[in-house]
């Protein structure tokens, strides 16, 4: 509609009246639900080229000591591989849940697997060595999709479990990344695969956890690991102060095993059977001398 306007020197003005524009704002559906985190497609080639380091100290009283182990020798194959249906011990294990990526196999239900953490080193414990020994299986290699990955700590008939895996978790899970609900959804989706994996008989009880469970604290070394991992070919160096042995694992270091006040050791395994023997030598001498 028009208006005419005051005239102003004989022209006539005409203002225009325009009614406002509705805007109705959409309101988000209460009813919407976050799905969780998509599964990622594992392939030999992405596992070969994940750097698995595991030059770390640990202490032992007021000793620490790092531990080195020829590029020969196997880690993933000294740690046994348990999975869903073996019965765990009480302990720490490294986990992941896995299902074949392959279109001609009908069962793709997703498994876990996992593997008792002897230390804090977790020398053939990390979740690329599970991954590889999974996948690479008689030198044949299939491609998997990894739904999850973590830690888990189980005591008695309580498992406590956590989604503590820097190399495949982290930015799956990034909050800069994923929505509060994405991130939520997939913490729910984990704890359920969990408990339908691992609590068939319904006697677990079976909570999530945000810290992490292997620590040097958590996991203290002890003089038998040692004995182990020197018995597997491992060279086992002992300092006095955690900086000296930090400094000696670092990648390019320069200085010598003398300048940080290091030295070698060599841990033996303990003689089987010795006390055995000679307790019987010495019963059957008292056995000739009554006799």
């Amino acid at each position: 509609m028009d208006i005419p306007s005051k005239r102003t020197k004989g022209v006539r003005e005409v203002v225009k009246i325009v009614k406002p524009r509705t805007t109705l704002k959409r309101k988000r559906s209460s009813e919407t639900v976050e799905k969780p985190v998509s599964p990622t497609e594992i392939t030999r080639e992405k596992i070969a080229s994940q750097w698995v380091t595991h030059k770390q100290c640990a202490y032992m009283g007021d000793d620490y000591y790092a531990i080195f182990f020829n590029s020969d020798v196997n880690l993933s194959s000294i740690m046994p591989i348990l999975d869903q249906d073996d019965k765990l011990e009480d302990g720490v294990y490294t986990w992941v849940i896995l299902s074949l990526n392959d279109d001609d196999v009908q069962d793709k239900k997703p498994r876990m697997y996992l593997k008792k953490t002897l230390s804090s080193y977790e020398f053939g414990t990390k979740h690329q060595e599970i991954l590889y020994q999974i996948t690479c299986k008689h030198m044949q290699c299939e491609n998997y999709k990894l739904f999850f990955a973590g830690e888990l700590l189980k005591t008695g008939n309580t498992i406590k479990y956590n989604l503590e895996s820097g190399t495949y978790m982290k930015e799956k899970l990034n909050p800069k990344k994923r929505t509060i609900g994405t991130i939520h959804m997939s913490k729910i989706t984990a704890g359920a695969m969990i408990n339908d994996l691992l609590n068939k008989t319904g006697e677990l009880t079976i909570r999530r956890e945000n810290d992490t469970f292997i620590t040097h604290k958590s996991i203290p070394l002890t003089k038998n690991d040692l004995k182990i991992y020197n018995f597997f070919g491992a060279k086992i160096y002992k300092f006095d102060n955690s900086e000296s042995c930090k400094t000696f694992t670092k990648r390019g270091n320069s200085l010598s095993l003398r300048e940080l006040g290091g030295s070698i050791v060599n841990i033996s395994s303990p003689k089987t059977g010795g006390t055995r023997s000679r307790r019987t030598k010495k019963t059957r001498k008292h056995k000739t001398k009554n006799n």
